[in-house]
């Protein structure tokens, strides 16, 4: 094993902080719109697509008008990307999906089936855009938001 495979440490065992980049409003503006056409491939209900679209669709033009975003909507999205995992958790995992699935009806109810790999595939998409809402500005920071805004 090479001394350059682990993290450098001080001689009291603290391993060095790694310096970390900070992520760039264009590419935040990128994993908003990937996180568009992704959601827009899931098989989540047709009503939550369009919902956490629209949420993206906002944090774009806040990052593009403010260069933050506002601290609620941000909020808003976790929250609804938080239901739509608990949708995910709670559907009935089949083997092979039905011909007669309909996903137009809103919230999911005993008929919202998914496949394994529909299922990881929904998770995955949801994650990305739990991971990329709080790294936007202003995601923890409602005073920045609203200093922005006034």
């Amino acid at each position: 094993m090479c001394s350059n495979d682990s993290p450098s440490q001080k001689r009291d065992g603290a391993a060095e902080p790694t310096a970390q980049t900070a992520v760039t409003t264009g590419q935040l503006q990128a994993d908003y719109a990937a996180t568009i056409d992704a959601l827009r491939h899931t098989t989540l209900p047709d009503a939550r697509v369009e919902a956490l679209v629209a949420a993206c669709v906002e944090l774009q033009r806040e990052l593009d008008t403010h260069g933050v975003a506002d601290g609620e909507l941000v909020l808003e999205v976790v929250t609804t990307v938080a239901e739509a995992i608990g949708e995910v958790r709670d559907a009935t995992v089949v083997g092979e999906a039905p011909a007669d699935r309909a996903l137009d009806t809103g919230v999911p109810t005993d008929e919202y089936v998914l496949t394994p790999d529909e299922r990881d595939e929904t998770l995955g998409v949801l994650s990305s855009l739990l991971f990329t809402a709080v790294e936007t500005p202003g995601a923890g920071d409602t005073t920045a938001a609203t200093a922005v805004v006034q």
